[in-house]
């Protein structure tokens, strides 16, 4: 828990006059970073502090610029502040707005409006300013696994295959569009009939099916309601590839997210057996290809 006069002073660099404003503010949820509502004279913010090990895993610049499309879109609350140098964000408090779990997320009506975000994402034509190419972030992750000083999960029967599931992605073919790329049920709130995507850290150009991949892996989406979300987003004409598409990207996240964890774990977090339990799923998929 940060000290209060930090998070003053944090406020103070977005508010020069905030000593002379009536201020409250208290810890909300929040797996990778600190966040804070905040409450200035009736009127709420979110504050996002980065956690640890971020400088090397997100660039800010990018998460700034895609998180301003993604408000232009209305996808994502309005940004009230953003200090790409140091990754410090404030975005407005979206006041009636639920913020959705594993279980509301797979409720028909989110399901309607999750496939219908995805859609306007995806077809937006917009470029976001980096890609995000998942073969690059695992290779990234492991030098920043040796960088730490920290150790991969034993044994580690994925790592040598990634060459073999980049070719059959390159075979089956990618499309690149702007995505997501980290569909926690927690990054969707829902206000309304209107239903907003936060927290872009992670965003850039990718193949959609991996944003897809991501929202039914976080969830453990049923068969059932993977097959509703895919035939609302492909308006009931789903590609014969994309079962295939969906597994190998899981295991891509799966070891990915384990990376993370490793990384950040080696930094003083700890996140039981998260890590662990991803890792140990992507080895029991890689066996089903």
């Amino acid at each position: 828990m940060l000290k209060d006069s930090v998070i003053i002073g944090y406020l103070a660099n977005i508010f020069p006059d905030i000593s002379s404003r009536k201020i409250d503010f208290h810890r909300i949820g929040g797996m990778s970073n600190i966040n804070y509502l905040v409450d200035i004279e009736e009127k709420k913010y979110v504050l996002r502090i980065p956690g640890t090990a971020s400088e090397g895993m997100v660039v800010r610049a990018d998460e700034k610029r895609n998180s301003l499309i993604a408000s232009q879109l209305n996808i994502n609350p309005p940004i009230a502040y953003f200090d790409e140098k140091v990754g410090i964000k404030m975005v407005e408090y979206v006041s009636d707005a639920q913020t959705l779990d594993a279980e509301l997320i797979q409720q028909p009506e989110n399901l309607n409006l999750i496939a219908s975000l995805y859609r306007k994402l995806h077809n937006s034509g917009i470029r976001l300013r980096n890609d995000f190419n998942l073969f690059s972030e695992i290779e990234k992750y492991n030098g920043l696994i040796k960088q730490y000083g920290a150790k991969m999960y034993e044994p580690d029967n994925i790592y040598h295959r990634l060459p073999h599931l980049e070719r059959r992605l390159n075979e089956i073919g990618v499309k690149l569009c702007a995505c997501h790329n980290d569909g926690v049920p927690e990054n969707f709130l829902r206000s309304g009939n209107r239903m907003y995507l936060i927290d872009w850290e992670y965003s850039g150009m990718n193949d959609p099916i991996a944003d897809l991949a991501a929202l039914f892996l976080e969830s453990e989406f049923s068969q059932d309601n993977q097959n509703y979300i895919l035939n609302s987003y492909f308006e009931h004409i789903i590609p014969s590839d994309t079962q295939e598409r969906i597994l190998i990207y899981q295991i891509l996240w799966d070891y990915l997210w384990a990376q993370w964890t490793v990384i950040k774990e080696s930094k003083g977090d700890d996140f039981g057996a998260y890590g662990r339990m991803r890792f140990e799923r992507a080895l029991k998929n890689i066996q089903l290809l």
